[in-house]
């Protein structure tokens, strides 16, 4: 437009309106400075009377002449500026006002004709809408980056809950432990201390048998016999508690730590067996072990004993209604390459189709009455899948027993 000289850009945000752009003109084109600034704190910068009467009439302000026409006249902004044309042009958006174009030329009088008014009234309402559409861009990338913010917040704190879960049941799993073996230990200990009481009484008549002047030979060697096999029995419970005792120690600290190590696979499985006879050994299930002897491999034995308690536990408390009826486990090790391939199968009752479905789902159980977590399985699956790196399957058809398969590399 010829001697358009000046202009200001005036928008809505956070239901104020600021000043945002001041163009002057600078030989043949046009100096544009960015602001950030209050439209109450711009007076000096911008005719703010004339963009607040925009502003609160929501219709376009024309001055032909400004210096000489209207209300105007003796405004300090137009005093100074001195501008002949003036425009205040309001930018409408539905219905709202969402800021003010204003406009002036030095030099000519009614430069601002009804064609140039059309024309600039079309381009104000175009603003407004690229504006809006602007605005409602940068609402959504904020909303965007703030949902991404909270659901990376959620998913950090949905793995830390896995985390203090799986380490919760891996507890309560070794609590279980201890309290089989305890009551396992109790068993050769109270016939050891049994025996040893019996050594006592015959010691006790052996004394008695050599402190007389003619000594029984015949009731000192029944005597000395039946020390024979107290003595021989009492070793024999002890060794068996000192071999439970191995074998717990070695689960126990295995379930509790992640290390890495060298260790036979059927031996890691016989130590799971002997800490669960407790609970096994009043049933009729038979548990079967296909595994050869000298199987070793270097990965986490805590990690399969944890993995093959569950799963027996299971199957005794799932499958074969905590031990009340008869069946078989039977379970099958052999290394394929560089995985190791586990089959655990058992003859219980199997699984519903929409049971199996949801059968490695957190909280999932079909024991809640008789006080299941459901997170047995749960952890079998975070400890196969995110601690070994491998893959674990279930198989299950209703009174046909259940089948897991299990691989992972080593």
């Amino acid at each position: 437009m010829s001697g358009l000289n000046g202009g200001v850009l005036i928008l809505e945000k956070q239901r104020q309106f600021w000043l945002e752009a001041i163009a002057k003109a600078d030989k043949d084109s046009f100096k544009v400075t960015l602001h950030n600034l209050l439209l109450e704190d711009a007076d000096k910068e911008v005719p703010t009377r004339i963009i607040n009467t925009v502003l609160r009439t929501k219709t376009p302000l024309v001055l032909n002449d400004a210096t000489r026409e209207g209300r105007f006249a003796n405004d300090p902004y137009i005093l100074n500026k001195q501008p002949k044309s003036v425009l205040g042009q309001p930018m409408m958006y539905r219905g709202r006002m969402t800021g003010v174009v204003y406009l002036e030329n030095k030099f000519i009088s009614n430069a601002f004709t009804s064609e140039r008014l059309t024309v600039l009234k079309l381009l104000s309402t175009q603003m407004a809408i690229s504006l809006e559409n602007a605005n409602t861009m940068a609402t959504l990338d904020a909303k965007v980056v703030e949902r991404t913010t909270q659901l990376n917040d959620k998913i950090e704190e949905l793995i830390q809950t896995r985390q203090e879960l799986v380490q919760s049941e891996k507890m309560a799993s070794l609590g279980r432990l201890v309290a089989g073996f305890a009551h396992e230990l109790n068993t050769p200990l109270g016939v050891a201390v049994g025996t040893a009481s019996t050594l006592h009484d015959n010691a006790e008549a052996i004394n008695q048998l050599l402190e007389q002047e003619e000594v029984d030979e015949e009731e000192l060697v029944s005597t000395l016999s039946t020390v024979k096999e107290a003595a021989n029995l009492t070793l024999s419970n002890l060794k068996r508690a000192s071999g439970l005792v191995n074998s717990f120690k070695r689960t126990a600290i295995d379930q509790s730590s992640e290390e890495v190590r060298p260790f036979e696979v059927k031996a890691a499985i016989d130590d799971v067996i002997t800490t669960l006879h407790n609970q096994f050994r009043p049933t009729e299930i038979e548990i079967q072990v296909d595994c050869p002897d000298d199987l070793t491999i270097i990965s986490v034995p805590g990690t399969l004993e944890q993995i093959m308690t569950n799963l027996m536990m299971n199957s005794l408390i799932h499958g074969f209604s905590e031990g009340k009826d008869a069946g078989s486990i039977h379970i099958a090790v052999q290394l394929t390459g560089n995985h190791l391939h586990l089959e655990y199968s058992d003859t219980g009752k199997g699984l519903a189709p929409e049971t199996q479905e949801k059968i490695f789902e957190p909280f999932f159980t079909t024991h809640r009455a008789h006080g299941g977590s459901g997170l047995g399985l749960y952890v079998c699956y975070n400890l196969v899948t995110m601690q070994l790196h491998g893959t674990i399957t279930c198989d299950s058809t209703p009174g046909q027993g259940v089948r897991f398969v299990i691989d992972y590399p080593v």
